[in-house]
């Protein structure tokens, strides 16, 4: 694998991820029930979490690539 490549796909599953993050939000806010909102807690948020963390960790591949850091 291209070490251009890691980056590229890290960004990409965390695009998804913030979709399907974006797409739970839009149901709690639309129509809220207990189910939906219990889903958007426990699967919506780490969804988030785990975004942002392959967001930095794409970022921090890239500075490692052109050896800024």
């Amino acid at each position: 694998m291209i070490p251009r490549e890691i980056p590229v796909r890290l960004l990409r599953i965390a695009v998804v991820l913030i979709a399907l993050f974006n797409l739970l939000a839009l149901l709690v806010m639309v129509h809220t029930t207990p189910i939906v909102f219990t889903l958007f807690m426990f699967i919506g948020q780490p969804l988030f979490v785990l975004a942002f963390l392959l967001l930095i960790g794409a970022v921090l591949a890239d500075l490692r690539a052109r050896d800024m850091i």
